[in-house]
């Protein structure tokens, strides 16, 4: 039984967001689509590969500018 890709969808858009240093929401989508490329071009579960299109997806369509940088704020308070 696959596993729900909602899983892992918030743990890669988190990745994702520490990853890149921003001044704009394209620079967060660019380099997303790079990693959601990658994923799903390797060989593994087709849950994970859901997973990063869904983040993908996310990112893309539904954060904004500032709730990227609100994600990547509280993400560095927590460190």
């Amino acid at each position: 039984m696959a596993k729900n890709p909602n899983i892992y969808k918030f743990e890669i858009i988190e990745r994702i967001i520490t990853e890149v240093d921003f001044k704009t929401k394209e620079e967060v989508v660019e380099f997303a689509r790079k990693v959601r490329d990658i994923a799903v071009e390797k060989n593994i579960d087709s849950s994970i590969k859901t997973a990063f299109k869904n983040a993908f997806k996310e990112i893309d369509e539904e954060l904004t500018l500032g709730n990227l940088r609100e994600i990547k704020k509280i993400i560095s308070e927590n460190n």
